[in-house]
């Protein structure tokens, strides 16, 4: 499952979740009929965060990570595990 697989499959708004053994706020928002989806994520802790945007681009997703490497958005995404 693919990165946009992953966020695809939760719903809009606030979930907790894990990531490398700490608890993280994950925040999903869709915008433009389902076209655009803004992922934030950040550490509870507060000493870490992850911000990303995924676009539908000629039917496929495009990840525009917000000011970081593209590699630590993809990382954080395709890690986490949501909490129950």
């Amino acid at each position: 499952m693919d990165a946009f697989q992953r966020i695809n499959a939760l719903e809009s708004g606030h979930h907790i979740v894990r990531y490398q053994g700490e608890k993280w706020g994950l925040s999903i928002n869709r915008y433009s009929n389902g076209h655009a989806v803004k992922v934030f994520a950040e550490a509870l802790s507060g000493s870490d965060f992850v911000s990303g945007n995924f676009y539908l681009i000629d039917d496929i997703w495009s990840l525009k990570p917000c000011e970081m490497p593209r590699e630590k958005v993809l990382a954080f995404l395709n890690g986490f595990h949501v909490e129950k």
